[in-house]
């Protein structure tokens, strides 16, 4: 984990207010809340450029407020990933008006999330919604209203259902897509390959419970696979849950440059085969009730 060793004081963090700009804070703000983003993941909600986003990231490592790693891969290099250093988290505080002191990063908490075994997982998911936000920026009316990480997503969903008496389910995050005057709401499975069939289904089961019991429309579910071969032999295994008619699910295998607000997402529908339509379009298919 790379740091630039500054400690915090007052007039450091006076001097760094005067140099900040509103991108610097989102970028901060952005790597408090989801914990870890790659420098192309940064690069697509906050620059014009990847170059601007290595270059000014630099300055961030530079003045303490981003700490960095670069996980080991088998094969290639993985990009730099960033995480909020103590500096950052004390200058957000400071813009928040919450208690400096009690914003200070703890080291093992960052060197968790580097030696987490759920890291790919994570960045995959924080993937997704970056690349959203990407499309918004040059889409005109698009825009990506809402993301929120897993652990606020399930906060959300135990406010709202805990008194159910259901097993709830556990996405690995919630998004608000828009574009023009259409929207949809959506809860997230990034899924890597690592789950049997089984675990699959059992999420499935739970969702199946939870639209069941909902006294609304509830969000659109969408799986994400890696490969078409796994998608495939996943939606067959998704379609044999009980109850998986009345469930608005959707999925699709993502890979290189397609962008999840395009044509890529295959409503789970018994009248239905692996026809593709676009985000948001998913708010004008049908769902069995």
């Amino acid at each position: 984990m790379e740091h630039s060793g500054r400690r915090p004081d007052t007039a450091h963090l006076l001097r760094l207010a005067r140099h900040l700009t509103d991108r610097d804070h989102r970028v901060l703000s952005l790597l408090r809340t989801h914990r870890v983003l790659t420098t192309p993941q940064i690069a697509q909600v906050a620059f014009t450029s990847h170059s601007r986003a290595v270059q000014r990231l630099r300055v961030l490592t530079g003045l303490g407020l981003v700490a960095r790693f670069r996980p080991r891969r088998d094969r290639g290099s993985a990009p730099w990933h960033y995480v909020i250093d103590t500096i950052g988290a004390h200058v957000l505080a400071a813009n928040d008006g919450t208690d400096v002191e009690r914003s200070r990063v703890r080291q093992d908490r960052q060197l968790a999330v580097a030696r987490s075994t759920h890291l790919e997982h994570r960045v995959g998911a924080n993937g997704f919604f970056t690349a959203l936000i990407a499309a918004a920026r040059t889409g005109g009316r698009a825009e990506l209203g809402e993301w929120l990480n897993a652990t606020d997503t399930a906060e959300r969903v135990d406010a709202h259902c805990g008194e159910w008496g259901i097993g709830l389910p556990h996405p690995d995050g919630y998004g608000h897509w828009a574009e023009g005057d259409r929207s949809v709401e959506f809860f997230l499975e990034w899924d890597t390959g690592t789950e049997t069939h089984r675990q699959l289904t059992r999420k499935m089961e739970r969702y199946a419970d939870f639209t069941g019991a909902a006294v609304r429309a509830v969000p659109w579910v969408l799986f994400v696979f890696p490969t078409p071969r796994r998608e495939t032999n996943a939606r067959g295994a998704l379609r044999r849950v009980e109850g998986v008619g009345r469930v608005p699910v959707a999925t699709a295998h993502l890979s290189g440059a397609q962008d999840p607000n395009t044509a890529v997402w295959s409503p789970l529908s018994p009248s239905r085969g692996l026809d593709r339509v676009a985000l948001i379009e998913l708010v004008s298919v049908e769902v069995i009730v």
